[in-house]
């Protein structure tokens, strides 16, 4: 099962819709919440960030098939 790290921050309404569409994927992966100030500042002003393998494989406004399709492939 792979490891997916959802980057987030305090009080954003972005991030709460965008893990509302990543949850799902949970069947599939693991998900890990993190908050951005905890070593992922780099994705400061690109919140929410999904990330796999170090990779991004979506930020800002989520859609679940770009998602699932880099899940897949």
């Amino acid at each position: 099962m792979s490891e997916l790290i959802f980057v987030t921050s305090d009080s954003c309404q972005l991030c709460i819709k965008g893990f509302n569409k990543v949850k799902v994927f949970r069947y599939f992966a693991s998900i890990k919440q993190v908050n951005v100030e905890e070593g992922y500042q780099e994705y400061l002003l690109r919140i929410p960030v999904l990330l796999k393998n170090n990779e991004v494989i979506e930020e800002g406004i989520f859609s679940r098939i770009k998602i699932l399709k880099k899940l897949l492939f």
